[in-house]
């Protein structure tokens, strides 16, 4: 590896050690909001289609706007999530416009949000892995696409069973954004301390 290499890769983790932290706390707002909605839906005793579009479409418009928020204030390093963030809040505005719609409809939303955002961590993740936390975008991506396909192919017809695993999406993503916050708060002294060991 050549001088120069060495020196474009310092910036780039540099920079993207401090885009992170200037959006450190909207991942954290991410994370608590998708946390409460995570735990509603799965506590929710009255469950119904209509409530879940509603749950399903706040959840999307905030989450898109919370995500684009974060890729536009850090644009080099998470230019996908804003992309995927202005998608996800086209979604939920448009299920919440159309809280009536099929079960089998409301499936197909989840799960090609979900399907899209896990090719999105997945890639982005290679991107940053020079950050200590790239890992998540891994695990977090794997999970979401695997939840993706398994919302697109389902037959439709089992409510309780799409709630759930709705409800599991949102407690896993918030705890995923809880653990990326925190990461990305201290990015340029977790970089700094593994320049220091490996000098």
């Amino acid at each position: 590896m050549s001088e120069t290499t060495i020196y474009m890769d310092t910036v780039t983790a540099d920079e993207a050690a401090g885009a992170l932290e200037r959006v450190w706390w909207l991942l954290l707002l991410d994370g608590l909001f998708s946390l409460l909605i995570g735990f509603l839906v799965i506590t929710w005793t009255h469950q119904s289609l209509t409530a879940l579009a509603y749950f399903l479409g706040i959840w999307l418009v905030v989450v898109g706007i919370l995500q684009l928020a974060s890729g536009l204030m850090a644009i080099k390093v998470r230019w996908p999530h804003a992309l995927m963030g202005l998608i996800t809040l086209v979604a939920g505005v448009y299920t919440l416009a159309n809280p009536h719609k099929t079960l089998h409809a409301i499936a197909w939303v989840l799960g090609w949000i979900l399907l899209l955002w896990g090719i999105i961590e997945i890639v982005s993740a290679f991107f940053n892995k020079a950050m200590s936390h790239w890992w998540l975008g891994i695990i977090k991506g794997l999970v979401f696409f695997a939840l993706g396909v398994w919302a697109i192919r389902h037959p439709g017809n089992a409510l309780t069973v799409l709630v759930v695993v709705f409800g599991i999406t949102c407690v896993f993503w918030g705890a995923l954004e809880l653990i990326a916050a925190f990461y990305a708060r201290h990015a340029k002294k977790t970089l700094d301390e593994a320049r220091a060991k490996a000098a």
